[in-house]
């Protein structure tokens, strides 16, 4: 049911030629409202502030859905801003990492295991501030 409720939310964009970059708190607005029509208890957490949204889903919190994850993919001749380095990018390091970006990119949602979210989430990894005299 939750493949089915992110793939029709994606469906309504892919068409129109939209980027997905800023789009995450839209999805997962639309895509909480779905599931809770459904009775699937869901989540919504943001990372840097409301930088980024992204959702846990299913009884036990073990869906995390983030249909905009591609945003977070190297582009060339751009710099991360936010992060240390693109999010993308660290998840790549590592074989459970790269399962996590897979099913982001082509599902939307990964089904959780072990210490998958500590691993989702480590791909954010802040910059550090400079501090101003």
């Amino acid at each position: 049911m939750i493949r089915f409720i992110v793939l029709k939310n994606l469906d309504e964009v892919k068409d129109k030629d939209i980027s997905l970059e800023g789009l995450c708190y839209y999805f997962a607005n639309n895509i909480k409202a779905d599931l809770e029509m459904m009775e699937i208890p869901v989540s919504i957490y943001s990372i840097g502030n409301g930088y980024h949204y992204y959702l846990l889903a299913g009884k036990d919190c073990e869906y995390l859905i983030d249909p905009s994850y591609s945003q977070f993919l190297p582009k060339e001749g751009e710099e991360t801003i936010l992060f240390e380095d693109f999010p993308a990018s660290v998840l790549e390091k590592s074989e459970r990492g790269k399962e996590i970006l897979g099913n982001l990119l082509h599902d939307g949602y990964h089904k959780l295991n072990c210490n998958d979210m500590d691993i989702y989430l480590d791909s954010f990894r802040l910059k550090e501030r400079k501090k101003h005299r």
